[in-house]
């Protein structure tokens, strides 16, 4: 039995405007009392499967475009409706065996009413249906008129817009991409569904799913880059591309991401699939980059071991035209102890694509990289390149790691584009806790029984409250800094790393507070709360950043920031803090 491999026919779109042509002569119009949009039919997922009542919803009915339907063999049972709100869905019709018979009487390119009558709204597999009820779907539907191109075309897009949500069971375009692999390969494997890696030019990545029914399943794979329309669809979690019929496949150019070939600015490589049009080197040691995480990924530590290692990442070569040139970096990096040795950007006028690196000559580039406390916290690192422009360069990420210890570089992506690098933003006050509690001060309003709550752990470099000794206790204790001068600026933003485990309701038993009146007791000071946007897991002592606070609406004069830590005898947090800043 075919399975339901939702999607996409390739149909000729008319180059004229829409003609009248009532398809039904039994259903000449419907009723216009009670007209929903696809969007009002989508917010009814909020509240679960919903089913139009046959008495109450019997003149409900929804207009829209077809997008895709059942011709071509890659779509089964569904064809797909852009609504007049712009907004899609999938109308789905029985088989034989669950009681329906007829196939849909729509195409691509048709203006239709749809009457809602006994139709289930639901979710399958996370994609939002319409699941048409009735033996005969097509007594449910009136064509009003066809040929309406200028209605259906696919709207240009990108991967990364597809996999964040933003068009879902709509007719996409996206350009520059091509099949990851294709040598050898069809669009679907004998009569199963298959699905295929579709790459673009920067890095992106997403599935083209075929059906083994689709009428051009056997045909072989592109070879090109190009660009490719689609329905999108979902199953889960997983993003995938239904390709209605291989007239919407346009993949005949130049391949892109085999590398070497010289780059134009912008030069953008993401490493979400594939290292593109970057290659590595292995110089020393048996580890070596990897695409991990949807990352470009080096470390020398394996399980808990650390092994001497020396690997490249290596650009195509690039065309410096410009005033200004900066590369940006995004990036996460964890436990290097020197940058300067261990962790470089460097650059190579004579380098040749593919070669041994250390038989050329490289300068290193003074890059900002830090240090972050936990796996998910990426940074942005900005450098000028401008001594090198009029000229063609390589541009590499040299990693060394000892046999005693290693740091682990996580790079999402690559920029080399026309610019100056923005300014960094000013520290107005910083505390990291890494020796001591710096100038904060610590105020016991309740200890419970406890001699201290807040002390300084050396060995984490932070903060951390705890009212746990052998059983929970009633507590309130206070982490404040000292006054902070904010008047000299327009806006000021807060960030600290933080981790909490256990305790009863994190979000009111560790806050942070600010006034502009310290009068030295916290019990009468008049305090404003500051949400904290990102808490930790409290599954595991990994830090996390807080997120950006603002604190603009407080830069007329001094502030001063509490930390605060309660618990009850019901339950009590550990919760650590470190490297406090604020920032213009």
């Amino acid at each position: 039995m075919k399975k339901l491999a939702i999607l996409l026919i390739g149909v000729l779109l008319v180059t004229v405007s829409c003609k009248k042509k009532l398809d039904r002569p039994d259903l000449v119009e419907f009723p216009e009392t009670n007209v929903w949009t696809v969007g009002q039919i989508l917010d009814t997922l909020v509240l679960g499967t919903f089913q139009f009542d046959k008495e109450w919803h019997k003149d409900a009915i929804v207009k829209g475009y077809v997008i895709a339907d059942e011709t071509g063999g890659n779509i089964y049972r569904t064809f797909y409706l852009r609504g007049t709100d712009g907004r899609c869905i999938a109308v789905y019709r029985k088989g034989s065996g669950d009681g329906g018979s007829e196939d849909f009487n729509v195409k691509v390119g048709d203006y239709i009413g749809y009457k809602l009558y006994g139709s289930i709204i639901s979710e399958y597999s996370r994609l939002p249906q319409i699941q048409v009820q009735e033996y005969d779907p097509n007594k449910l539907i009136v064509i009003y008129e066809r040929g309406c191109e200028d209605k259906v075309s696919p709207v240009s897009t990108t991967i990364e817009d597809i996999t964040a949500g933003k068009h879902l069971c709509d007719l996409v375009k996206l350009s520059d991409v091509q099949f990851e692999e294709y040598e050898g390969l069809t669009y679907a494997d004998g009569q199963s569904n298959t699905n295929r890696n579709l790459v673009s030019c920067d890095g992106g990545a997403v599935i083209v799913r075929t059906s083994g029914y689709a009428n051009f399943a056997a045909e072989p794979l592109p070879e090109g880059k190009g660009t490719l329309a689609s329905i999108v669809s979902l199953y889960n979690t997983t993003w995938q591309l239904l390709i209605r019929n291989t007239t919407d496949v346009h993949l005949n150019g130049q391949r892109c991401g085999e590398g070497g070939d010289l780059m134009e600015l912008p030069y953008n490589q993401s490493f979400a699939s594939q290292f593109g049009t970057y290659t590595t080197y292995n110089v020393l040691g048996d580890q070596t980059w990897i695409i991990d995480f949807q990352t470009a990924k080096m470390t020398g530590k394996v399980n808990n071991d650390y092994f001497a290692n020396e690997d490249w990442l290596i650009s195509s070569p690039i065309d410096m035209t410009g005033d200004h040139v900066k590369v940006t970096i995004n990036y996460l990096a964890r436990y290097f102890t020197s940058f300067s040795t261990e962790l470089n950007l460097m650059v190579s006028e004579d380098y040749e694509y593919g070669e041994d690196p250390t038989n050329y000559t490289w300068n290193s580039i003074d890059v900002a990289w830090e240090n972050v406390g936990d796996w998910n916290t990426f940074l942005t690192s900005e450098t000028v390149l401008d001594e090198y422009i009029g000229k063609h360069i390589t541009l590499a990420v040299k990693y060394v790691s000892q046999s005693g210890s290693c740091g682990t570089i996580e790079i999402k992506s690559i920029k080399v584009e026309n610019g100056v690098p923005t300014p960094p933003a000013q520290t107005i006050f910083s505390e990291t806790f890494a020796s001591s509690q710096g100038n904060f001060q610590i105020v016991d309003v309740e200890l419970g029984g406890l001699t201290y709550v807040w002390a300084h752990a050396a060995d984490y470099s932070c903060m951390k409250a705890s009212a746990f000794n052998q059983h929970a206790y009633d507590a309130e204790s206070w982490l404040v800094s000292p006054a902070i001068d904010l008047s000299p600026y327009n806006s000021a933003k807060l960030q600290f790393e933080h981790v909490y485990r256990y305790g009863n309701d994190h979000e009111e038993e560790m806050t942070l507070w600010i006034t502009t009146n310290y009068t030295g007791d916290v019990t009468t000071t008049q305090w404003s709360r500051l949400l904290i946007p990102v808490y930790s897991s409290g599954s595991n002592w990994t830090f996390v950043n807080s997120g950006e606070i603002d604190l603009s609406a407080y830069t007329s004069g001094e502030v001063t920031i509490a930390f605060k830590y309660t618990s009850t005898t019901a339950g009590a947090a550990t919760w650590e803090v470190k490297n406090v800043i604020i920032t213009e």
